[in-house]
């Protein structure tokens, strides 16, 4: 029996048959960031590609059948011997080998399953809010499919370094598999030595792990583990589990920024709450054309909470420190570890503040966003456009604010590399199982 803490399990890989080819023409990213655009391109890029098993929103999205004809394929596919289950239970050590900007940087973590535990019991905790569609639309394919085609993302903390060096040593072994997706490598090992994991279990035994990426399926696998009767008097049935990558947020953990991308209802709109930020605000005018060093180094030489505004031809830097005015009687009404959150601050405090004062709704404006600091300097070029730039929150923050027991608001983390489905699956559900539960 597996004991009911935070422990590290290994599972029976499903993985693409080698003889398909090449992976990076099989993997896909997580269904929810994928477009129609990319959908497109992963339909033409191989008739194996994983994309038709995750269903990401836009792929036949009016076609009720969607999810039986994608359980379908799984099930064809495994007969075909195009996905093979491996006999021996395993767990991995993956790395992800990428740029940002002109900088290569390596993460390295753990892929394995780990008992599927309630938020109530401390060892894993959620960073934001979860919306009902996605999880309904995420359990009807769990139900038809009984398997799992990706990872969540965990976060632990390994102040000595110790996690690192173990999932280090693994990597002199050969690479089990290796595929590249939008530019970035994705490298795996296989280990099947008990005594690996058994290290590894000694790490985590006083750990606990935030959900960086995957919390609506985390959530979702939650509620089918209850639907499962054999879960009920099995503890080692495969939906007591889940399956996840574990990073340490110290070194391999990245997250990018989310601009914010404001259309007004009018110029005159957009040239008023210009006037407000001066009023309101500390401001200072820069010199900015959109690199993304520049923005780094704009930011950096500022203390306090620095945004900067870019509208009208004009970019001006705000930096809130908490003692103006109405701003500060809005911050103060935030949790403390909230405070230090860009995106609190911001859409708590310093919006409402403006937008009241030139007589603006929520509802008066449409909002969208971009981790892409060019594109947000383009976009506010157009009249009535205004770009919101924010610095990228720390890892750091987001284990502090979930350690607390507080979430945080929407767009505010867009951890990357994403971890792509197809790369490990897992069977959650025997053949014999979803034959039962369709009858």
């Amino acid at each position: 029996m597996q004991k009911s803490g935070l422990s590290s399990v290994p599972f029976r890989p499903v993985v693409f048959n080698p003889a398909l080819g090449d992976l990076s023409q099989l993997i896909a990213p997580p269904y929810d960031v994928i477009d129609p655009k990319q959908c497109e391109q992963l339909l033409a890029k191989h008739p194996y590609n994983v994309v038709r098993l995750i269903l990401p929103p836009s792929l036949n999205p009016d076609d009720p059948s969607r999810y039986s004809n994608a359980a379908k394929l799984w099930k064809q596919w495994l007969e075909e011997q195009a996905l093979v289950e491996i006999e021996e239970p395993s767990v991995f050590v993956y790395a992800q080998r990428f740029s940002i900007g002109r900088k290569r940087k390596e993460h390295i973590s753990l892929l394995t399953t780990i008992p599927l535990l309630n938020y109530e019991s401390g060892l894993i905790r959620p960073h934001e809010h979860t919306m009902s569609k996605p999880k309904s639309d995420r359990l009807t394919l769990l139900r038809l499919m009984g398997a799992e085609l990706g990872q969540v993302h965990g976060l632990l903390s390994d102040d000595t370094g110790e996690w690192h060096e173990l999932l280090q040593s693994a990597t002199s072994a050969p690479v089990w598999l290796c595929g590249e997706l939008d530019g970035v490598e994705h490298i795996v090992w296989r280990i099947t030595d008990p005594a690996f994991n058994e290290e590894v279990n000694r790490l985590l035994d006083q750990q606990w792990l935030v959900i960086a990426d995957g919390h609506h399926r985390y959530e979702t696998a939650l509620t089918f583990r209850e639907e499962v009767l054999e879960a009920k008097t099995d503890p080692n049935h495969p939906a007591n589990f889940i399956g996840i990558v574990i990073a340490d947020h110290q070194r391999n953990a990245t997250v990018l920024p989310t601009h914010r991308l404001v259309r007004f209802p009018s110029f005159e709109d957009a040239e008023r709450v210009l006037q407000e930020i001066r009023r309101h605000f500390r401001v200072s005018k820069v010199n900015w054309g959109g690199d993304e060093k520049v923005l780094s180094q704009i930011f950096q030489d500022h203390s306090g909470i620095p945004f900067l505004f870019v509208a009208q031809g004009q970019a001006l830097l705000v930096t809130v420190t908490g003692v103006e005015g109405t701003v500060c009687q809005y911050i103060q009404q935030l949790p403390l570890p909230l405070r230090k959150v860009d995106t609190a601050v911001l859409h708590q405090a310093v919006l409402p503040v403006i937008f009241a004062a030139v007589g603006l709704k929520p509802s008066d404006l449409t909002i969208d966003y971009t981790h892409d600091s060019t594109s947000a300097f383009q976009f506010a070029q157009r009249e009535g456009n205004m770009a919101i730039l924010l610095r990228p929150i720390s890892p750091e923050l987001v284990c502090e604010v979930a350690k607390q027991g507080y979430r945080l608001p929407p767009k505010t983390t867009y951890f990357v590399p994403k971890v792509p489905s197809g790369l490990v699956m897992r069977k959650i559900l025997s053949s014999q199982e979803i034959s039962a539960k369709e009858r």
